[in-house]
């Protein structure tokens, strides 16, 4: 007996999901087969590799995202098991499921991350790779266990938690783990390293001070405070639009202080002076008109002076 008419993908679907749905269903129209037999092949029901008719349907019907799990299943259920060809079909089909899920992670990229340089604490290096795991389709802390323990030094999913909530700091071989797994070249993860090893070394207690010498102020409470302070200002700031895409913070700070200066500038050169009359006297409209075109000549003149002191940059801006 013929199973009931698979319901169409759904037209509504992101591009790259509907793209992985689509190679789905073709998979399943080229075996000729029922989403109950894809079932059964996926293994006995009490089994971790069990998924069933309505999961599957539902991962072909583009409605949303499947887990890599359920995605990689149905691939090796659609055709001989053992063969080249599922090895081919599970090699796609993670390929898809990877695009639609960097796709479906794109949100989460919104704004400019974190420069390394920026990167000073266990807090900001979790922020970081939080973002890199984004990049690399938001995998889940399971999928993140398995990767890391195919790579040759497993993370624990509570350990992937903690590193990436910005509680702990990984050691060198869990960021390099977590970082193949993210999909970090190696030039990349070099430059990482670099990172984790400066976080560390400003976590050391500083050297007490050698008599008649200088200490480094990197190590001081009250400066870490501060640099950690700028940091929450820059992202707040960004999220808000007053620092432009192209702009560093100092690239922001100069141009408020520029803004600043011109704003003085101005207040100061067109400033309404009012002189008090002369002892009661009145004065007449000859008087008041030569001391009005007196004040004019003054203002222009103050105006060209301030004009030849200012840098050219900020002469263009104000004009």
């Amino acid at each position: 007996m013929m199973g009931r008419p698979a319901k169409p993908v759904n037209a509504r679907a992101r591009p790259r999901l509907w793209v992985l749905a689509a190679y789905l269903r073709q998979l399943k129209d080229e075996a000729d087969v029922t989403y109950a037999t894809l079932s059964e092949r996926t293994g006995p029901t009490n089994t971790p590799g069990y998924r069933g008719a309505s999961t599957l349907s539902q991962a072909a019907r583009g409605t949303h995202l499947p887990p890599i799990e359920t995605v990689l299943a149905y691939a090796r259920a659609a055709g001989d098991p053992g063969s080249r060809a599922v090895q081919q079909r599970e090699a796609t089909a993670q390929k898809l499921w990877k695009a639609a899920a960097i796709e479906k992670a794109r949100p989460h990229l919104a704004g400019r991350g974190l420069r390394t340089r920026q990167v000073r604490t266990a807090a900001s290096l979790g922020q970081a790779l939080t973002r890199l795991r984004a990049r690399a389709g938001q995998p889940s802390y399971s999928a993140i266990e398995r990767a890391t323990d195919a790579g040759g030094h497993r993370v624990p999913r509570s350990t992937a938690h903690l590193i990436l909530g910005g509680h702990i700091l990984p050691s060198r071989e869990q960021l390099a783990a977590l970082l193949n797994a993210f999909d970090v070249t190696a030039a990349a993860a070099t430059e990482w390293h670099t990172v984790l090893d400066r976080i560390e070394h400003r976590l050391q207690p500083p050297p007490p001070p050698a008599r008649g010498g200088y200490t480094c102020a990197d190590g001081d409470p009250a400066v870490q405070e501060y640099l950690e302070r700028r940091e929450r200002d820059e992202e707040i700031k960004r999220r808000t639009g007053q620092i432009h895409p192209d702009e560093t913070y100092e690239d922001y700070e100069e141009r408020m202080r520029e803004r600043a200066y011109r704003q003085a500038a101005d207040d100061w050169l067109y400033e309404d002076y009012d002189e008090p009359e002369a002892d009661g006297e009145p004065e007449d409209e000859a008087e008041r008109q030569a001391r009005v075109a007196e004040q004019a000549a003054f203002c222009a003149q103050l105006k060209a002076m301030v004009e030849r002191a200012a840098p050219a940059g900020q002469v263009a801006d104000h004009a």
